[in-house]
């Protein structure tokens, strides 16, 4: 493991926490990261909405309890319900501007580090950005807050580290002598076949295309959910009236009508282009199920916390390795993507209930994040 220049201890962290801060420090949490919410009304620079009045509250009185906040910064969405574009020049001086004052703003509330908004190889993140605008955007926001707060800890962060990220990367890399850190989020063992040591080796991917020290912003293991085979993906396809996923690729707005409302509205938000990709990206919500897992882990409460075991007995041991945040810190009741209360893709990543019951997998993180 590495620290940081600017921390005084290995970064131990844990996504969306709640407000049951002693729990959270009885785990040997550090670190909370969220995101934050547009500070301004739409149209309006520099007038604050209650949403972002709360958060910075919120930040204060974690601060207050010793837990520092990673800060993850708006998307591009945000921008545009602000009536910006962030593709444009003078979209982007907004964005930069706009990150300059919430770092200067959040310092006094005690905010310990920033994300560059969140996985913007992910179509859905990115909206209504293109992958060759993303870099543009994410740069913004590096230059902003590193003039808003030059102490804080900065980086930016991405979902794996495959080719499309290979490449933002290169166009973000004359910024790097600004960041602390590359994030690297993965999901190897639910949302993809894979083991503990296949998140070990996208740190090393990360580690390597970039040189910085590696911060995991998001791992986990669902503790809920079976996996789908090829032939159950296909006959929800033609339950939808198509007899291969091709003829999707050659109706996709006939798909898109098919799809439940919240993942259509979230297909067409995206390039007309993409419509096909990403809504069979859905198929795992369509079928409640994951389009991939682990030969040595079930997604059970105890499969769940042994595989927290293993990963976490070898990201601590990695050299570049500067910190950990857990996904996440507890079961929401409804999908947040599909909205279905029995959709295990966004139900069941906590280490803690609904309830802020700790399940296994939280005394598996009490255990090791004391060793640092």
């Amino acid at each position: 493991m590495i620290i940081l220049a600017k921390t005084d201890r290995f970064i131990t962290g844990v996504c969306h926490p709640r407000d049951n801060v002693d729990l959270i420090k009885k785990a040997n949490i550090g670190w909370v990261r969220n995101d934050v919410p547009f500070p301004f009304k739409p149209g309006k620079f520099g007038e604050l909405t209650p949403e972002y009045i709360a958060y910075r509250n919120r930040v204060n009185r974690y601060a207050d309890a010793g837990l520092k906040t990673m800060c993850v910064t708006p998307y591009p969405r945000a921008f545009v319900e602000f009536g910006i574009d962030p593709a444009t020049p003078e979209g982007l001086e907004v964005v930069e501007r706009t990150l300059e004052w919430l770092a200067r703003d959040l310092k006094a509330a005690g905010v310990g580090g920033y994300q560059i908004t969140n996985e913007l190889n992910v179509f859905h993140f990115r909206i209504p950005l293109t992958l060759e605008q993303a870099p543009a955007y994410i740069i913004a926001g590096i230059k902003g807050v590193h003039k808003g707060d030059p102490d804080a800890v900065l980086g930016y962060n991405s979902a794996g580290v495959g080719p499309d990220v290979q490449k933002m990367i290169e166009e973000i890399k004359p910024y790097h002598h600004m960041l602390d850190y590359m994030g690297v989020d993965s999901y190897r063992g639910t949302w993809s076949d894979g083991e503990p040591d296949d998140i070990i080796s996208e740190i090393d991917a990360a580690y390597n295309a970039v040189g910085l020290p590696v911060l995991v912003q998001e791992f986990g293991f669902s503790s809920k959910g079976e996996i789908y085979t090829e032939e159950e993906a296909l006959a929800y396809v033609r339950s939808a009236g198509f007899e291969s996923f091709e003829e999707v690729y050659e109706d996709p707005e006939g798909f898109v009508e098919r799809l439940p409302y919240h993942l259509a509205k979230r297909v067409m938000e995206s390039p007309r282009e993409d419509w096909a990709e990403n809504a069979l990206g859905f198929i795992p919500h369509l079928l409640r199920k994951w389009p991939g897992g682990s030969k040595k882990y079930r997604h059970t409460n105890e499969g769940q916390a042994a595989f927290y075991d293993e990963v976490l007995t070898k990201m601590l041991a990695h050299p570049h390795v500067c910190g950990a945040f857990v996904y996440s810190w507890s079961d929401p009741d409804v999908c947040f993507n599909c909205r279905y209360p029995n959709c295990p893709c966004e139900t069941a990543w906590g280490i803690t209930t609904p309830d802020e019951e700790p399940k296994p997998a939280y005394y598996v993180v009490q255990k090791h994040f004391a060793r640092v």
